[in-house]
């Protein structure tokens, strides 16, 4: 009874893990991505991208790291609402981004946070060179600049 159960578990577990790989594999977005910082051109984060039952995107920091030199940053400080002083890591920083239905590899639609400023921008995301690449663009309300990010597919 007791070899039943355990293989029962030890079966359903390793389902759960083919099932994560194999919607990975279809879905190029959800999966582990390395940020890259515009404005130092280093890693800073590693983040989760997964998918709800919504079909909407969101992205969450998995482990934070700091530019060198430079102190880690381990919570939000300059967040606000909900988000301020929250830790990094568990920090969910782009949400509600959905495929766009007229341009494939492209995503619109979402909201950003730059947990540095603390800023939200409006995001739209192109997967580049086979999936390998993101690049998200995040802009203001109402501004025709914003900034583009690349995050590097793991």
């Amino acid at each position: 009874m007791a070899v039943k159960l355990l293989s029962s578990i030890l079966f359903g577990m390793f389902s759960i893990c083919s099932l994560s790989s194999a919607i990975a594999a279809i879905d190029p977005l959800v999966g582990t991505w390395k940020t890259i910082d515009d404005r130092t051109g280093y890693s800073l984060a590693d983040v989760v991208i997964r998918k709800d039952k919504h079909e909407l995107y969101s992205a969450t920091i998995i482990q934070s790291r700091s530019v060198p030199g430079t102190a880690n940053v381990s919570k939000c400080t300059q967040c606000t609402g909900a988000q301020k002083n929250k830790p990094m890591v568990g920090l969910t920083t782009l949400s509600g981004l959905s495929a766009d239905p007229e341009k494939p590899n492209e995503f619109v639609g979402g909201v950003m946070l730059d947990p540095k400023s603390g800023k939200h921008y409006n995001a739209r995301a192109r997967l580049m060179n086979n999936g390998k690449h993101l690049i998200i663009n995040g802009r203001t309300e109402g501004s025709a600049i914003g900034r583009n990010v690349t995050w590097v597919k793991n």
